[in-house]
């Protein structure tokens, strides 16, 4: 079975890497490319032909420098999904979001992704508290099936507590926040800073803000609202893999606080790294984590969210962390694979 996963994002999030070796163990060839004008029909045409496309992320199809641009790319998608469609190619869409965050031309992305669907043999979802969205929005006669996210236990994780904060120089008796991943609009770190900057706490209250901007401009802003508190640290830059158990086994608490999110690969990476966390009640994320190792919220509840969290003793946010290692342990690429085969199976005998 020869599958064709596009776009290529495995520099920026090994999700498509553990899929894919997972996949490939199940006896799947797995061949890549990145998005942009006829990639697709190259890709096929390179490696003459795969049985099945796995869309994962449409952005890089669709989105271009303007909207007359966006436009024609877009028009070019299509219509390679299309001839593929001829060519008796059966396509596959993972969900990760249902409109690109940025959504700088969201009137021609919802369009455009109506049409995708159509296209599309079947939908893979993260979740079943989804569904119901994107059956609104894209159509109630959509074929699609739920398979979890993986986790990430394959990541390095041999430093203790004490090692990372010496690393990072922070006191042990420190309490310490974290936001870890890619920075964007929609990922709520204003808001955090801001709550972050009100709570009721001592000196010892941290927060590490670690993550790439998604640019120059949110970059900047972040500098510029807290450069003047020495209880917020900002490491603004790509981490590695094998760095990324500093900054998590330096943290007491991990606060996702997104203002929007289908599914999120950070909250599986906290629950690997035996993490409790705070983090809104919407999208994919109660589907995952619970009371029992989180402080969950809605609305404007963050603020309140991170003073419950300061007030709660250390050892019982462990245990909190416990409760979601073990339940990250369940979620194993050997089976997500094994689903995602099945799929890959159904579609192509139908």
């Amino acid at each position: 079975m020869k599958v064709l996963f596009v776009p290529d994002y495995r520099n920026d999030n090994s999700y498509q890497t553990n899929l894919s070796n997972s996949l490939s163990k199940r006896g799947a060839t797995i061949y890549f490319s990145y998005g942009g004008y006829f990639s697709i029909i190259r890709s096929v045409i390179k490696h003459w032909k795969p049985d099945i496309l796995h869309v994962h992320w449409t952005r890089s199809f669709m989105i271009a420098e303007n909207k007359f641009m966006s436009i024609i790319k877009s028009t070019c998608f299509i219509c390679e999904l299309l001839l593929l469609k001829l060519l008796k190619i059966k396509i596959i869409w993972t969900v990760h979001n249902v409109v690109d965050h940025e959504a700088e031309f969201r009137s021609i992305e919802l369009l455009i992704t109506k049409f995708f669907v159509k296209l599309c043999d079947r939908l893979i979802i993260h979740c079943n508290s989804v569904k119901k969205l994107i059956q609104t929005m894209y159509g109630n006669d959509l074929h699609i099936t739920v398979v979890s996210h993986g986790n990430y236990m394959e990541l390095k994780n041999d430093i203790s507590l004490q090692e990372a904060r010496n690393k990072l120089d922070i006191k042990i008796e420190d309490i310490v926040f974290l936001y870890f991943g890619r920075i964007r609009q929609y990922k709520g770190l204003p808001e955090l800073i801001d709550a972050f900057q009100k709570l009721n706490s001592s000196q010892q209250a941290k927060i590490l803000i670690v993550g790439k901007p998604f640019n120059d401009e949110i970059a900047t802003n972040i500098k510029n609202s807290c450069k003047d508190n020495v209880q917020i640290r900002n490491i603004l830059e790509f981490i590695p893999d094998d760095d990324i158990q500093i900054y998590m086994n330096a943290a007491d608490i991990v606060v996702l606080p997104f203002k929007d999110i289908l599914t999120s690969g950070s909250i599986i990476l906290s629950m690997s790294f035996g993490k409790p966390i705070i983090a809104p009640e919407i999208g994919c994320i109660t589907d995952v984590l619970d009371y029992k190792g989180g402080f969950l919220y809605t609305g404007d509840g963050l603020i309140e969210a991170m003073q419950k969290a300061i007030n709660t003793d250390r050892k019982i946010l462990q245990d909190m962390g416990m409760y979601n290692f073990r339940l990250a342990e369940r979620y194993g690429w050997d089976e997500i694979a094994k689903r995602t085969y099945d799929i890959y199976h159904d579609v192509l005998i139908k």
